[in-house]
C-alpha cells in the first residue's frame, strides 16, 4: 500500500532522530537511543522534523509533546523553592503556620530526641535530610504539607506569590530548556506541560520554560464563594506501595482533561483522536511520567527519559519500567540534561 505523505514524513523525520541517538524505532531496547538537549534542539530544527510537522498541520492534525517539569525541564522540585520563597518572606499566615507545627510535632513523637524546631525551615530540613539518604520527611509527606499550608490564601494573595517567586526560577531551568520550548513552539508543536504539581506555580513560570500559560496541567487550590483556598482540588496519582514500581495513569488522565476543556481551541467541538497526534513527551520518573509515556496515544518521535544530572539512578529505573510495562521501548530515548546555574536545593 502507498504510503501517505504524513508517514512519508514521519519515517524521515525518524530515520534523522536515529542518525543522531542511535538504536532505532523498533530495537525493543530502551537503554539503546542516547542524545544531548543541543543534538534535539538540532533535530527539533531540521528539515526533516520540519516536514513532518508541516505535514501533520496540512492534514488538520495538532501536534503535542507533553513535558514534565521538576527534575525534567529544570533542578530539583519547584514546590520546595516556592515553599522556601515564602518562609523567607514571611507568607505564611499563623493558621498556615500552625498547619506545619502540627505536622512537625505530630512527627515529632517518634523520633528521639524529639524535634524542637516546628517552622518551615525545620520542615525543610527535614526533606533534605531524607533526600541525602537520612531520617526525615519523604516528598509525598512534603507534598501533603506544601497544600495544607496554603489554607485561607486568597486567589489574589497566591498569585501575587507565586508571582514574585517566578523570576528567581530562571536559574534553576536546564540550559537550552526555554529555546528548545521556543522552537517546537515556531516550528507548530504545542508545547504542553504536565504534573501533578500546582497548576498556578506552573503558569507563574512558564515564561520562563518557553511554554504558553494556557498549556499548563497541573494540581491547583479550590476556593470558596469568597475566593478563600479550601484545600487542593484533587490528585491524580493512584496512591499505594505497589504503584511506586507502576507506570501511573494520572498524568494520562490529567493532560485528557486537559484537552477536552480545552477542545474548542484544537477541535471546533469534543476531543477527536484522529486530529492530534503526541509528538514526544519528557519525563524523570519511572512512575508518574512512565505512565504519562505508554497510556494513550503513542510518540510519533520518542518517548524521553531525561538523565537528572546528579541523579543518574532516576534513568536506570526509567529504562527498566519501560522495559518491563513500554510498548514500543525501541521508542524510549535518554536525553542529557546539563545542569542547571544553581542546585536541585532551595536556595
Amino acid at each position: 500500500m502507498k504510503k501517505s505523505s504524513r508517514e512519508l514524513a514521519l519515517a524521515s523525520a525518524r530515520a534523522k532522530l536515529y542518525s543522531i541517538a542511535g538504536g532505532s524505532h523498533d530495537s525493543g531496547d530502551p537503554r539503546a537511543s542516547r542524545m544531548t538537549l543541543a543534538q534535539r534542539i538540532d533535530f527539533i530544527d531540521s528539515k526533516e522534523f520540519r516536514d513532518y510537522i508541516a505535514a501533520e498541520r496540512d492534514a488538520d492534525v495538532t501536534p503535542f509533546w507533553k513535558k514534565d517539569v521538576d527534575k525534567t525541564q529544570g533542578a530539583g522540585d519547584v514546590f520546595t523553592f516556592m515553599f522556601k520563597h515564602r518562609a523567607d518572606n514571611g507568607m505564611f499566615s499563623p493558621r498556615q503556620l500552625k498547619e506545619v507545627s502540627d505536622f512537625l510535632r505530630a512527627r515529632s513523637a517518634l523520633k528521639r530526641p524529639r524535634l524542637k524546631n516546628l517552622t518551615p525551615y525545620a520542615l525543610l530540613a527535614q526533606w533534605q535530610a531524607h533526600e541525602e539518604g537520612g531520617e526525615g520527611v519523604e516528598m509525598m509527606e512534603f507534598w501533603r504539607v506544601y497544600w495544607k499550608a496554603q489554607l485561607g490564601l486568597t486567589r489574589e494573595e497566591k498569585l501575587a506569590q507565586v508571582a514574585s517567586f517566578a523570576p528567581s526560577y530562571a536559574a534553576k531551568v536546564f540550559p537550552g530548556v526555554r529555546e528548545e520550548n521556543q522552537l517546537l513552539t515556531e516550528v507548530g508543536v504545542e508545547v504542553v506541560i504536565v504534573s501533578n504539581g500546582d497548576q498556578e506555580l506552573a503558569i507563574a513560570i512558564s515564561p520562563y520554560l518557553g511554554v504558553k500559560p494556557q498549556n499548563v496541567v497541573g494540581s491547583h487550590l479550590k476556593y470558596d464563594d469568597k475566593g478563600v483556598s479550601i484545600g487542593v482540588n484533587h490528585s491524580y496519582e493512584v496512591f499505594g506501595d505497589d504503584w511506586l514500581v507502576r507506570p501511573q495513569p494520572g498524568k494520562n488522565l490529567s493532560f485528557h482533561y486537559w484537552l477536552h476543556a480545552n477542545r474548542k481551541r484544537f477541535f471546533r467541538d469534543r476531543i477527536n483522536e484522529d486530529r492530534f497526534v503526541i509528538v514526544g513527551r519528557d519525563g524523570d520518573s519511572g512512575s508518574t511520567d512512565g505512565g504519562m509515556m505508554i497510556h494513550g496515544h503513542p510518540a510519533t518521535i520518542g518517548n524521553f527519559m531525561v538523565e537528572v544530572p546528579g541523579e543518574p539512578g532516576r534513568v536506570l529505573k526509567f529504562q527498566q519500567m519501560m522495559a518491563k510495562y513500554g510498548w514500543t521501548c525501541g521508542n524510549c530515548i535518554t536525553l542529557v540534561q546539563e545542569p542547571s546555574r544553581t542546585g536541585f536545593l532551595p536556595d
